[in-house]
């Protein structure tokens, strides 16, 4: 017996925002405070991820949000010919206060801000607990970063074209991570209707899966990686209205597909590959078989699970 269009309907919904822009716009007014180390600076706070893109579930338990310093950028100039090189350089000169400052600057005026019981950072990102006192009931992944320019054409009149985007390094780590959420949010919003929905489907269906589905299996699969996966849904799938229907179409889809073909929502990389920012495929491969076994085995395998979505 498949999946029932009940729970379909309950995985479809997105989850309670908790104050994902209030934690954002909070953590903008910290920094921006006249004794901040960072108010020389050109900045922007943003958030990112799941909440800015709609395809948060009730599982979310964090909001992604950047500070990124915009008043200088890291650059890929490869895509230039030599003279549209020398032109840049032409008109552009290194700065005095860059990435590393900024990012310390980020780190230590949020320690004067919040007790060290409920923040650290380890990773990629600063992490700030709900429990600060300061913040709605939501976790706040603080990421600071610098602009990132990837230059198309750099003529001798008129403006540069190129594609923003941001990087950073995580705190210990010396290799560069660069993503691009404008584009993805933009790329997002112009597909089918159907594809948040989608999404937040395939996330909770993950999630289901791994908590309460009667199986020794767990699917790895990120949320990231699961939104550029959908992203390449043909749109004639993505528009079915029956929602049992668009999932399991999806999963043929999917079980047939070559993944060499696929990008990510940004369009600026190949979904998968060996770089940092990129997914592997045993992972897709692996989320398409657990789910595709959890449509077929589901009046079997739920007797003893809790339905909870």
């Amino acid at each position: 017996m498949p999946i029932p269009p009940s729970q379909f309907k309950n995985w479809s919904s997105p989850g309670a925002d908790k104050g994902s822009k209030t934690a954002a716009d909070k953590i903008q007014k910290i920094l921006e405070l006249d004794r901040s180390p960072i108010d020389q600076s050109d900045f922007i706070v943003r958030r990112q991820g799941s909440y800015k893109n709609t395809t948060h579930t009730r599982d979310n338990s964090d909001v992604d949000v950047i500070a990124k310093l915009t008043s200088a950028w890291w650059r890929d100039l490869s895509e230039l010919e030599s003279d549209e090189v020398d032109r840049y350089h032409d008109n552009n000169s290194s700065t005095d206060y860059g990435y590393t400052d900024f990012r310390q600057d980020v780190w230590n005026w949020i320690q004067t801000k919040f007790d060290r019981n409920v923040i650290s950072w380890n990773g990629k990102a600063i992490e700030i607990s709900k429990e600060s006192g300061r913040l709605p009931d939501i976790d706040v992944d603080l990421v600071p970063c610098i602009e990132y320019r990837y230059y198309t054409n750099y003529p001798e009149y008129g403006e540069p074209d190129c594609d923003e985007g941001m990087a950073f390094k995580s705190r210990y780590g010396s290799e560069k991570i660069i993503n691009y959420p404008a584009l993805h949010y933009e790329n997002g919003c112009d597909m089918h209707d159907n594809y948040k929905e989608t999404v937040r489907i395939f996330k909770n269906a993950r999630d289901y899966y791994n908590n309460h589905f009667d199986t020794l299996w767990t699917i790895g699969a990120h949320s990231y990686g699961i939104e550029c996966l959908i992203s390449n849904v043909p749109k004639r799938i993505l528009k079915r209205s029956n929602r049992a229907d668009r999932f399991y179409e999806t999963l043929q889809f999917l079980d047939d597909a070559d993944f060499s073909t696929f990008d990510q929502v940004s369009k600026m990389e190949p979904l998968f590959g060996d770089s940092n920012t990129q997914w592997n495929t045993d992972e897709a491969d692996d989320l398409v078989t657990r789910l595709s076994e959890m449509w077929d085995d589901w009046n079997d395998k739920t007797a003893n699970a809790q339905l909870l979505y």
